[in-house]
C-alpha cells in the first residue's frame, strides 16, 4: 500500500513538472527569471540590457510587454502583468506559451 501511494506521488510530481516546463516553452528567459524575482543572467541579455534593447536571441517577440519594460530597466505597466508579478507568475495574457503543433 505504502509503495502504490509514493508511485503516484512520484507519478504526480514529474508530471507536473513536465506540464510546468511545457507552458514556459515559448517565454523569454528574462521574462522567467523576473518571475523568479531574479534577473536574467544570460550575458547576451546583460549587454542588450546596458543598451536599452531586446536581446535578438532570447527575445523574438518583440511585441512583448514585458521584455521591453525589463530591456528598459522598468517594470511592466499593465495591471494584468502587475498582479502576475505579485504571484511570482509570468502574465499568460501578455506572455503566450508556446502552442503545441499536432503531427
Amino acid at each position: 500500500m505504502k509503495f502504490t501511494r509514493s508511485a503516484a506521488r512520484l507519478v504526480l510530481a514529474v508530471t507536473l513538472v513536465f506540464c510546468a516546463s511545457a507552458l514556459l516553452a515559448d517565454q523569454s528567459c528574462c521574462v522567467k527569471a523576473k518571475a523568479k524575482g531574479k534577473e536574467c543572467d544570460h550575458e547576451c541579455c546583460i549587454k542588450a540590457h546596458k543598451e536599452h534593447k531586446l536581446c535578438a536571441k532570447c527575445q523574438k517577440d518583440t511585441s512583448n510587454c514585458c521584455d521591453k519594460a525589463i530591456a528598459q530597466g522598468k517594470e511592466c505597466s499593465h495591471p494584468c502583468c502587475k498582479q502576475a508579478a505579485k504571484e511570482h507568475k509570468i502574465c499568460e495574457k501578455c506572455n503566450k506559451p508556446e502552442e503545441k503543433k499536432e503531427p
